[in-house]
């Protein structure tokens, strides 16, 4: 079942911990010595921040950044959806069955008078009406489908804000 709610409690980061965060949104790729010289720490230190906020789950996975464009799929959606009923175990079933997806790139839950929205990567505009077809509207608790075409993007997989 998809977890739509996890309990969270924010954690007590120190401006060596910020710092650390920072430089790796920038380049999760950097040498722990490297990192361990711009936050003023020692190698083994600087390892141990980082091996405690992995464990505390701040830092959730390392992942490279690709260039849609550049491996063929440049097209991207925004799709909002309404659902016809709204119990929990309709929530986390449609959840989970989009977060299936390859092409969903995001499955955000909402308030308002949309359920979802969805943002999809895709080839082109046949692969979306192929995706409306036999993924979205082909589940049957979909009321309602608003998609809008992405024309440019200015900004996207920004890193966080830290600040103490």
């Amino acid at each position: 079942m998809y977890a739509f709610h996890k309990n969270r409690h924010k954690l007590v980061l120190d401006k060596t911990d910020i710092r650390i965060l920072d430089i790796l949104q920038t380049n999760a790729e950097m040498q722990v010595n490297h990192i361990a010289t711009k936050v003023f720490k020692s190698p083994s230190s600087t390892h141990e921040r980082i091996r405690k906020l992995e464990e505390k789950g701040v830092i959730k996975r390392y992942v490279a950044v690709l260039d849609r464009w550049l491996v063929g799929r440049p097209t991207l959606v925004v799709v909002m959806v309404q659902l016809k009923e709204h119990g929990i175990d309709i929530l986390h079933e449609f959840a989970h069955k989009m977060t299936g997806y390859p092409e969903v790139q995001f499955c955000l839950h909402l308030s308002g008078e949309f359920d979802f929205v969805l943002h999809l990567t895709l080839i082109d505009s046949q692969e979306y009406d192929e995706f409306l077809e036999l993924k979205l509207c082909a589940h049957p608790m979909v009321h309602k489908v608003q998609s809008s075409f992405v024309l440019k993007e200015f900004k996207s997989m920004a890193a966080l804000p830290l600040v103490l």
